[in-house]
């Protein structure tokens, strides 16, 4: 998973969701529940990114600016932790806090084309 620190990155994951799903994980360090969620999205990692799934880590408190900058393009409030899954630049699915779960997760993944 890549860390996304800068709004250059996080446009060439948007992009990168043109050619193959993108997944943005939105992390909170200071966030038991985030830390529960960060668990479950290393276990989707590590199934999904050698099928060709892309993922980008969003750290909120460090990023600040580039976590805003994701919501408002993408038309999503902000939460944390978050999920947001993207094809061809769109949000097709996205979700928070204790229902950031590998078992949602697979089954977005596995039925989004």
């Amino acid at each position: 998973m890549k860390t996304i620190t800068t709004h250059e990155e996080l446009q060439q994951g948007i992009q990168r969701s043109h050619e193959s799903t993108f997944v943005i994980f939105k992390h909170s360090t200071r966030c038991p529940v985030s830390s529960s969620a960060n668990e479950e999205m290393k276990h989707v990692v590590d199934v999904f990114e050698p099928k060709g799934i892309s993922f980008g880590l969003i750290y909120v408190v460090e990023n600040r600016d580039v976590s805003l900058a994701c919501a408002d393009q993408l038309g999503i409030k902000h939460e944390s932790p978050q999920v947001l899954v993207l094809k061809d630049g769109q949000v097709v699915w996205h979700d928070s806090h204790y229902r950031i779960r590998y078992d949602n997760i697979e089954q977005v993944l596995t039925t989004t084309p």
